[in-house]
């Protein structure tokens, strides 16, 4: 299956923001090995609505939407290898210390890796568990998710993701 969202500020911009808050829903009902999330730009948008107290991972939180630091740690909590893949720009600065924050607090330092990429050369942007790959032009920043003018793709053709992991693995290390 594959599903591509071609969007603007004024069209399917709630399209991809709905994706990832159902990727990663399905990601803290079965959590992958390992998830890759590489974007060169990255803040801590509100990605998953947990105000119904759906997910019990999330429980910590309360009932509110939950923000992308907060699900992946809550998702180290439960035993995924997290690598983060991001630039050393000032833009990035506020979410990693998040990270750093939540990590510490949730003591699941050893299952989160953030990659700085000091030369500024990153520009891919991908999010790859471990049955699916989603990949194209989009930060994951409020910018990217809801007004800037994007393309991803969702994969989950096998032979696609196990080369899709394998690159990550690679190029970032982590688990597979």
């Amino acid at each position: 299956m594959n599903r591509v969202i071609r969007k603007s500020k004024a069209q399917s911009a709630s399209e991809v923001l709905n994706l990832f808050g159902a990727l990663f829903a399905a990601e803290l009902v079965s959590p992958s090995k390992c998830l890759w999330l590489v974007s060169p730009w990255i803040s801590d948008v509100e990605l998953v609505d947990n105000r119904g107290g759906t997910y019990p991972a999330l429980t910590r939180y309360g009932r509110r939407w939950i923000r992308l630091a907060e699900v992946l740690t809550s998702l180290a909590a439960e035993k995924t290898r997290v690598v983060i893949a991001t630039t050393s720009d000032a833009h990035n600065d506020a979410f990693r210390r998040r990270i750093e924050r939540l990590t510490v607090d949730m003591r699941v330092t050893d299952q989160v890796s953030m990659i700085m990429n000091a030369t500024r050369g990153l520009h891919t942007k991908a999010l790859t568990g471990d049955d699916y790959a989603l990949a194209g032009s989009m930060n994951i920043t409020y910018n990217g998710i809801l007004l800037n003018e994007e393309q991803v793709e969702l994969r989950r053709d096998p032979a696609y993701v196990a080369q899709a992991r394998m690159d990550a693995f690679d190029r970032f290390g982590g688990a597979l």
